[in-house]
């Protein structure tokens, strides 16, 4: 039973949040989007997208910056090398976890 408390505990909050992993997933598979983007393919609201890219940001897990395209002024968004190695460890702590409970 410890193993899968410790398992869970493992697994970084900031990740583990539904919208958050959605997020990791999508600029890990596809590359860099704009915030636009991922509301849409999130399902988010342009009140919520903001905060979630903003704790996201302050760990240091992605990169926002400011691009100009045909369509005007975006906000570019890209996952850094630590958001990845943290997006795969998590993954694993929750592999092992289901692994653990006999889940697969």
């Amino acid at each position: 039973m410890s193993e899968v408390i410790n398992g869970v505990k493992k697994a970084d909050p900031l990740i583990f949040h539904p919208k958050r992993l959605m997020i990791m997933s999508l600029l890990i598979a596809i590359g860099p989007m704009t915030q636009g983007q991922l509301r849409k393919k999130c399902s988010l609201t342009w009140g919520s997208i903001p905060t979630h890219l903003g704790r996201l940001e302050k760990a240091e897990y992605i990169t926002q910056r400011d691009v100009i395209t045909r369509k005007g002024p975006r906000v570019l968004v890209n996952v850094t090398s630590k958001g990845a190695n943290n997006y795969k460890e998590t993954l694993s702590n929750i592999k092992h976890f289901l692994k653990v409970i006999n889940v697969e």
